[in-house]
């Protein structure tokens, strides 16, 4: 009972002193521009970089659009994916408001449990049933001329279930807060500040990837970097995992000539998209792309093998680490460097990632190099 005592009476209150300086400010350090500027997509002229968040459930957060709108902005994302999980037995839409909400553009969608995971619906309007077979459920989302994202891949039962999607959310940030140990992630909200503790989540997803590097061996398929809903986690009166801390965290973005619905859409279906972990540094544009001669193609598109095909990497500043992939086996890297270059020997789908502190920082989609 002394030492229960003595416990409250000293060493509560250091726990609450590394609360305070740990979550009483607990936003990210993302160094985010005095205002939103859109960048310039590097090497593609009218073609603009747009960062956003894809797979955002806002039903169980208690706030509407604009009031999410609101966040965004201060944020400064530039568009939203809706994601609300559309339950069994129910037919309902409720797939959110597509267009603007105080500048920020918002993408409809709907999540159907499929497998032991998800198939996201975006761009949708009208209602879909739940428990449909996944190729009836993926061709009801194109028949509104929607688009089909399989969420987590490694979750699925079987490959089949997604493999008609026309992308792959690789990252989840919700499924690597509900890998880890509850206790262990409460600890570390303690202890730790936002950023050490947000970094935990960053985990570069190598089941998924390889899921990924194997299906686009045969066809072209978007990667993303999916939100998922927001924990907020008390930790001591403190909220840990809310939705302004993971608009800093991790973002998708896609290179489209403008921001609305269509072009923005066409953007991620083409897979003319990268995420980045912002919180390793504030990503406002970044650049992967195959060139020969007078042939140049950004990532999500295909070119043919040549000679003097080159393809090259450039970053908004340095990496520790930069590795190119060849189908999932590393082909080149470069150490504390800011751009990559490296000339194809065979086909492929080869893509990149970038390091800060041994955290995944970057993470682009393929440029596909096909026979000559």
């Amino acid at each position: 009972m002394m030492r229960l005592r003595l416990f409250f009476r000293f060493c509560l209150p250091i726990v609450a002193a590394f609360v305070l300086a740990g979550c009483s400010a607990p936003l990210p350090s993302t160094e985010l521009p005095p205002a939103r500027f859109v960048s310039a997509a590097p090497e593609f002229p009218g073609f603009h970089d747009y960062r956003g968040i894809i797979d955002l459930p806002i039903k169980t957060s208690g706030m509407d659009q604009s009031e999410i709108a609101e966040l965004a902005k201060a944020a400064q994302i530039d568009f939203i994916f809706l994601a609300d999980r559309v339950q069994p037995g129910k037919s309902e839409s409720g797939f959110g408001l597509a267009g603007f909400s105080n500048e920020i553009l918002f993408i409809p969608g709907g999540a159907f449990e499929v497998g032991g995971s998800e198939i996201i619906g975006v761009n949708i309007h009208e209602p879909i049933k739940p428990n449909l077979a996944p190729i009836d459920l993926i061709s009801a989302i194109h028949d509104q001329g929607g688009l089909a994202i399989a969420a987590d891949p490694a979750k699925f039962a079987s490959s089949a279930d997604y493999a008609l999607a026309d992308a792959m959310e690789v990252y989840s940030q919700r499924s690597a807060w509900t890998a880890q140990n509850p206790t262990a992630l409460y600890f570390r909200a303690i202890f730790l500040g936002t950023d050490h503790f947000l970094s935990g989540l960053d985990l570069r997803p190598d089941a998924n990837l390889a899921l990924y590097d194997r299906m686009t061996a045969g066809a072209r398929v978007s990667m993303l970097a999916g939100t998922g809903a927001p924990d907020n986690m008390d930790v001591l009166g403190a909220k840990v995992g809310t939705m302004p801390q993971l608009f800093l965290f991790c973002t998708t973005h896609l290179i489209a000539r403008e921001r609305d619905s269509a072009p923005i859409l066409e953007a991620l279906r083409l897979g003319h998209s990268y995420a980045s972990f912002d919180y390793l540094g504030y990503v406002g544009a970044f650049a992967f792309f195959a060139h020969v001669g007078d042939t140049i193609a950004m990532m999500g598109d295909e070119v043919r093998l040549a000679p003097g095909l080159a393809l090259k990497t450039e970053l908004p500043a340095a990496a520790d680490r930069i590795a190119m992939y060849q189908d999932g086996a590393e082909v080149a890297s470069a150490e504390n460097a800011s751009t990559l270059e490296y000339a194809p020997k065979s086909p492929g789908a080869y893509r990149i990632e970038a390091y800060r502190g041994g955290k995944l920082w970057i993470l682009s989609n393929p440029v596909y190099v096909r026979q000559g």
